[in-house]
């Protein structure tokens, strides 16, 4: 498990002599030192420069354009200049970022879509740059909010003089201690912009914020998984979580994860402690996988018509499939098939049976290039894929999917 990130004297000495030297080296600062200058004529089509600060100037990361000589626009605090942190990192980034403390580097690169306003906002305040390390968090999302409200350099620093569980309020999310002290613990890793969301929504969910202050390890990419999953939640599941979005050799990814889970836990019913011995994805696995054998075993040959009688009597008529079949995807037609599919893919389709009853899903069988069971949900007028699962929920290959794809594309 990874160690918690604790706020060091190591950093804290290198933030402190950051401040020192940009504040020395700015006292006379030169102009043709002080600064990095990007020529776009190429790309807007006439003769434009922008001219961005270094971090060891009095405004770090301002920036000035001048357009056929004359001044075009300007900004300082919280107003990137329309050009990506990633872009600038590839062409000035050792210039522009010399001296930066590295807890400031590791924060912008988790969320470069705010790299220029935060490296704008630490270079202007101290408090700032203090959170970097206490609270890397909640900064991001201040920023964030700042951003949004285009707070002054002056209102920023006003807000950073209260605690931290008023910032918490500030930044939208619970004015508790609880919550900043999870913010403090929460460690980062890459994050895009539309996840910001989704990560604020899990902090807000009380549940989330129970569960999680009893973990010793909290990353974003847990909360993000939690504000889009309502199910059992238990210490193991954040091991499955790690596993499953860790780049190799295990990655899944979060929609695979959250299908397993919700498929598991729908198998089980009530019975949802049977989760809590679950520490890796490997015994999740074989938990998932028992509990697909108990139940396609009711589709054997002796009891098939028995529960296909059972669930017809549950739900009334098997619904009629909403798309045609073609040479190589062929809709199920009945609860029998229903629990044929279940049984012949090694998967547990057929315990879909309220939500096909329900309209929420179809289900259909692609046979070529490789047997998937594909299921298909409506988004108004159209129908989307939902879930499209191989033998024991093996994904897909990407043809395959290129298969599946053309077919409800030509559809609609």
């Amino acid at each position: 498990m990874p160690p918690l990130r604790t706020k060091s004297l190591t950093a804290n000495f290198a933030t402190w002599i950051s401040r020192f030297a940009r504040r020395i080296w700015a006292s006379e600062p030169s102009p043709a030192d002080s600064s990095v200058s990007l020529d776009l004529s190429s790309v807007v089509g006439y003769h434009m420069v922008v001219r961005i600060l270094l971090w060891q100037s009095d405004a770090p990361f301002s920036w000035i354009s001048e357009a056929e000589g004359a001044h075009l626009a300007a900004g300082a605090f919280l107003e990137p200049p329309g050009i990506s942190w990633e872009v600038l990192m590839a062409t000035h980034g050792e210039v522009l970022t010399q001296g930066m403390p590295d807890a400031l580097i590791e924060v912008i690169n988790a969320v470069p879509f705010l790299g220029i306003e935060l490296a704008q906002v630490a270079g202007r305040l101290d408090a700032a740059l203090d959170m970097a390390v206490s609270s890397p968090l909640l900064l991001i999302l201040l920023v964030e909010k700042g951003a949004q409200e285009r707070w002054s350099a002056d209102t920023f620093a006003a807000l950073l003089h209260h605690k931290q569980s008023t910032l918490c309020a500030v930044a939208g999310l619970p004015a508790t201690r609880s919550s900043a002290k999870l913010l403090r613990r929460c460690q980062l890793g890459p994050v895009i912009r539309r996840e910001l969301f989704p990560l604020k929504r899990a902090l807000n969910n009380p549940d989330n914020c129970e569960f999680l202050r009893h973990q010793p390890y909290v990353h974003a990419r847990h909360l993000i998984f939690l504000a889009n999953y309502e199910g059992a939640r238990w210490p193991g599941l954040l091991t499955l979580i790690n596993e499953a979005l860790t780049p190799a050799p295990h990655y899944r990814g979060s929609a695979w994860l959250k299908a397993m889970l919700v498929d598991t836990q729908r198998m089980l019913a009530t019975r949802t402690e049977a989760l809590y011995p679950v520490y890796s994805l490997a015994a999740f696995q074989t938990l998932h996988d028992q509990l697909v054998n108990v139940f396609n075993a009711h589709a054997t040959a002796d009891n098939l018509q028995s529960s296909a009688t059972e669930l017809q009597q549950r739900h009334g008529p098997y619904p009629t499939p909403p798309l045609p079949n073609t040479a190589s995807i062929t809709a199920i037609t009945s609860w029998q098939d229903l629990l044929l599919e279940g049984e012949r893919m090694r998967h547990c389709v057929g315990s879909y049976s309220s939500a096909v009853a329900n309209g929420k899903v179809a289900i259909y069988h692609l046979q070529q290039p490789e047997p998937v069971t594909v299921a298909i949900t409506p988004q108004g007028q159209r129908w989307k894929l939902s879930e499209a699962r191989g033998v024991r929920n093996a994904p897909p290959s990407p043809e395959a999917h290129y298969f599946i794809n053309v077919w409800l594309t030509e559809q609609s």
